[in-house]
C-alpha cells in the first residue's frame, strides 16, 4: 500500500510517500519546506504568515515526494493529512489541498491526529515494538507522557502545566541571541562546555500530582542573564554562555525521564518511545538510552529528519488507520482531542 502523507500544522510543510509493507512502513520519499528564515526575525512562528507560506509550497512539496518516490498520483492507495491540532490556517492548506485531490483522483482519505503521527514516526525504526509502551511526545507545543497499547491509541498520563519543553529551548536561543530554532543551537552549544553552571531547580507542585513546568525555567535564565548582562550579546563560543546551555539541557533532559521508572512500573510498560522536536536533543537521547537500559525498556527514538514534524509520520499513521467514508464533511481542528 502506498500512502501519501501530507502535513503543515505549524510551519513547516511536508509531504512523503511511505509505502506499508508486512514488516512495517518504508520511506520512498520525504519533502520538508523548513519556514525558519521567515519567522527566525521574530523570535517565534508568526501564524498568519505561516499560513500564507503554506499555499505557495503545498503544490511542491506533495509533487516533489511523488517525484522523489518515482509515481503518480494514480499509484496512490490512500492519502493522509493532519487533521489536527495546531495553527488553524497552516492545517487548513495541506487539509483542503489534500481533500481536492482526493476527490478528483478517487483516492481514499484519512485525517490523522498530530499526536498519533508522532508517535507512528517510530514505526520507521522499531515496527515491532513491544506494548504496552510509554510515550513522550515533546515539542516546541507539547510535552505529554502517554501510554500506548498499540500504534493508533494514547492515553494521557501526564503533561506540562505551562509552557512546552521546546519552548524553554527556543526562549533561551532567544535571550542569548543566538538565532531560531532554538533547540538545535542550545545543543550545539551546550556540547562545546567544558562544565554546566549552577543547576536550575525543579519544580514542586502542592498537590504531588505528577507533572512538569517549563515557565519557571524560562524564568530561571532570565534572571542569570540579568545578572550578567554580557551574556545576550557574548556569543556560542563564550564559555559562560555554553555553560548555561548545558545546565538548560541537563535540566530539561533530567526533568523529562524523571518519572518514566515510576510511569514504567505503575503501566507494566515495555517500551519508551520519545518523539516531537526535542528528541532530536542529543543530551535526551543519550540520557535516554541509558534510563532505558537501566529499567529493562525497549528504546525508540526516530532518526532526527522524523521527529520534527513531517510527512512521512502521517502517511505511517494514516496507513493504521480507516479512511474516511464521507471525507469531504471532515475539517480542519485547531483543538482537536485524541480519539475524536
Amino acid at each position: 500500500m502506498l500512502v501519501l502523507g501530507l502535513e503543515s500544522s505549524c510551519d513547516d510543510c511536508s509531504a512523503a510517500v511511505v509505502e506499508e509493507t508486512p514488516a512495517g512502513p518504508v520511506l520512498r520519499s520525504l519533502v520538508r519546506e523548513s519556514q525558519d528564515a521567515i519567522h527566525g526575525p521574530f523570535g517565534g512562528v508568526v501564524p498568519e504568515l505561516a499560513a500564507r507560506e503554506h499555499l505557495l509550497q503545498a503544490r511542491a512539496v506533495m509533487a516533489g515526494a511523488l517525484a522523489q518516490a518515482g509515481i503518480g498520483l494514480a499509484d496512490l492507495d490512500r492519502i493522509a493529512v493532519t487533521q489536527g491540532p495546531g495553527l488553524v490556517g497552516s492545517l487548513l492548506a495541506t487539509f483542503s489541498a489534500s481533500k481536492a485531490v482526493a476527490w478528483r483522483q478517487h483516492i481514499p482519505w484519512v485525517g490523522v491526529h498530530h499526536l498519533l503521527g508522532h508517535l507512528n514516526a517510530a514505526r520507521f525504526v522499531a515496527p515491532d515494538l513491544p506494548f504496552p509502551a510509554l510515550v513522550l511526545l515533546v515539542s516546541g507545543g507539547h510535552t505529554h507522557l502517554y501510554l500506548a497499547k498499540d500504534w493508533t491509541s494514547l492515553q494521557l498520563l501526564q503533561k506540562t502545566r505551562d509552557d512546552a519543553a521546546g519552548e524553554a529551548f527556543d526562549k533561551t536561543a532567544r535571550m542569548l541571541n543566538l538565532g531560531y530554532p532554538g533547540g538545535p543551537l542550545v545543543d550545539a552549544c551546550a556540547q562545546t562546555a567544558l562544565k554546566g553552571a549552577e543547576r536550575f531547580t525543579p519544580p514542586k507542585f502542592r498537590d504531588g500530582k505528577a507533572s512538569w513546568s517549563f515557565s519557571g525555567l524560562k524564568t530561571g535564565v532570565k534572571l542569570r542573564i540579568e545578572r550578567n548582562p554580557r551574556l545576550a550579546e557574548a556569543g556560542p563560543a563564550d564559555p559562560e554562555v555554553q555553560a548555561l546551555c548545558l545546565a538548560l539541557q541537563e535540566a530539561i533532559a533530567t526533568w523529562l525521564l524523571k518519572p518514566v521508572p515510576e510511569w514504567a512500573e505503575s503501566q507494566g510498560a515495555q517500551s519508551l518511545v520519545i518523539s516531537g522536536g526535542v528528541a532530536c536533543n542529543s543530551r535526551l537521547r543519550t540520557d535516554a538510552a541509558t534510563l532505558a537500559a537501566r529499567i529493562g525498556l525497549v528504546l525508540a527514538i526516530p532518526e532526527p529528519r522524523l521527529c520534527t514534524d513531517n510527512g512521512a509520520m502521517i502517511a505511517a499513521a494514516g496507513a493504521l488507520l480507516e479512511p474516511e467514508v464521507n471525507p469531504w464533511s471532515q475539517n480542519a481542528d485547531a483543538d482537536l482531542k485524541l480519539g475524536a
